[in-house]
């Protein structure tokens, strides 16, 4: 039988130094600068892409790398060089670990390239759970979706709140209510494509630490989304909400999984 160590793997330790070496060139030297602006700092996100830390490649390999230390030493060390700066780079994590957990092979395989975008275009995705009156309780969300079955398109209304990238993401991932009735039951989570009607920002907020990172409201009026965008699909989502109905245990709910495959 091995003996237990405290050690990390060799690969973990390479990843280790190798994020620490970034945020020790580059990171660090611009900490004070974007902190002061308080503003997104795509010039570093554009660094850390270029080099393929920030990529969909490296985001995939670390969530299934076996040991599951690879993402966590890895935000160890973006943070130690700045909290905020690297908020700006893992934050779009959060979108896609909500993607990556209940979407259909055929929604990663659409969207997930876009939240991140290229080294020369970088992109970044928003999570949208939060809501005024809804923080850690997902089962408070009012954000509303209803289904228009002549034109096959969702309709979200509501207001998300504390949102990473809220309004400046490419790619917004959007948790609201289906079956209010239901409570978290009752939810879904939607993929709202970049330049969709309706989708703004609201105020950004300004904060005393992690500044830049931008954390904002994000206001839905009327936002049509096409059916393709209801992460999972409509099938799912139906027989999930029908168990829920029949009092049988529910799975797949929409922001719980997400919090558990990050938090």
């Amino acid at each position: 039988m091995p003996d237990f160590s405290l050690q990390l793997p060799e690969e973990i330790s390479d990843v280790r130094d190798w994020a620490h070496g970034f945020a020790a060139d580059v990171i660090r030297p611009a900490a004070a600068e974007w902190d002061e602006r308080e503003e997104t700092p795509w010039p570093i996100i554009q660094e850390a892409a270029k080099i393929g830390l920030y990529s969909l490649d490296f985001f995939a390999t670390q969530a299934f790398e076996e040991s599951g230390l690879g993402m966590a030493v890895t935000i160890e060390e973006l943070f130690w060089g700045d909290s905020g700066i690297g908020l700006s780079i893992m934050g779009t994590g959060l979108a896609a670990a909500s993607l990556s957990k209940t979407g259909t092979p055929e929604q990663i395989g659409e969207w997930a390239p876009q939240m991140f975008g290229t080294p020369d275009d970088v992109k970044v995705a928003a999570f949208c759970a939060s809501e005024p009156d809804a923080g850690s309780d997902v089962s408070a969300i009012r954000t509303r979706a209803v289904y228009d079955q002549a034109k096959d398109e969702w309709v979200l209304n509501g207001v998300k709140t504390w949102a990473t990238n809220g309004g400046i993401a490419h790619v917004h991932v959007v948790i609201a209510s289906v079956e209010p009735d239901l409570g978290s039951r009752g939810q879904a989570s939607f993929i709202v494509p970049p330049n969709t009607p309706g989708l703004s920002q609201g105020q950004k907020f300004a904060k005393h630490g992690i500044r830049a990172s931008h954390t904002a409201e994000v206001v839905l009026d009327n936002v049509r989304v096409p059916g393709a965008c209801l992460i999972g699909g409509k099938d799912k989502l139906d027989e999930r909400l029908a168990r829920a109905k029949e009092g049988k245990r529910s799975k797949g709910q929409a922001a719980m999984k997400t919090f558990e495959a990050t938090r």
